[in-house]
């Protein structure tokens, strides 16, 4: 595995990513020099990353959509496995949205096509950042009716089945705890889980995180749609 060292006089408290390298690109060296200008520490890595457990809270993964099939799921099955999981974003060279949606409904916490700007791929990353690092409550965990997230493992407890989950399903679910019965709009979660007040992120994410976490649930009527309105959990 090749990092790059970080500069001497770095804060220690930059955000810290891993950009892998499928296959190394000019958008792969604009992606890492952009992230440093946003002052967010990036070590390079190639895909040998997978054999072994990670060493950073965030990994950007540059993919060709030639590559989208073959890579996604060794991608999240390597995450899905590490405790704590670590975030996973991806940026689809000459890809088109079902790309992203793939991706995204694979278990990434966010992905996009290039180009995008400096400013629109720093803000992703630390939206990202802020789902994989929430301050936590002193117990861990956090409860409405039948559910309990436990903030610590990310992970769900319903109906007494342990579900893993990724930091976005985790953001939306803490959401909708914290909720308290009360339907959300998609504006409501995409603000609050996503924190894309400022991002193109469309209301399809939303849509899509919901569509993973019924599948998870052993009862998926559970996240109930509220007819023009959102979604909620119920009392």
């Amino acid at each position: 595995m090749h990092a790059v060292s970080p500069d001497a006089s770095s804060p220690v408290d930059l955000i810290r990513i891993g950009v892998v390298t499928l296959v190394t690109t000019a958008t792969t060296q604009l992606v890492v020099a952009e992230l440093r200008r946003g002052s967010i520490h990036v070590e390079l890595v190639t895909a040998e990353i997978l054999l072994a457990p990670p060493a950073l809270p965030l990994y950007l993964f540059s993919i060709d959509a030639r590559l989208v099939k073959s890579c996604v799921d060794p991608i999240v099955t390597w995450a899905a496995a590490c405790s704590p999981r670590p975030g996973l974003i991806a940026i689809v060279e000459e890809g088109a949205a079902e790309d992203c949606e793939a991706l995204l409904a694979a278990g990434f916490d966010d992905a996009v096509t290039a180009p995008l700007s400096a400013r629109e791929l720093t803000g992703r990353v630390r939206a990202v950042h802020r789902r994989v690092h929430w301050k936590i409550s002193p117990n861990g965990r956090i409860r409405h009716g039948r559910f309990t997230l436990d903030l610590h493992g990310r992970s769900l407890w319903l109906d007494g089945q342990t579900i893993a989950l990724t930091a976005i399903e985790l953001a939306v679910m803490r959401v909708l705890v914290e909720a308290r019965g009360r339907a959300l709009s998609r504006a409501d979660l995409l603000a609050l889980a996503w924190g894309a007040q400022e991002l193109d992120t469309t209301e399809r994410a939303v849509d899509n995180v919901i569509l993973r976490l019924r599948r998870k649930l052993p009862r998926p009527e559970l996240i109930e749609t509220v007819r023009g309105v959102g979604f909620r959990l119920p009392d």
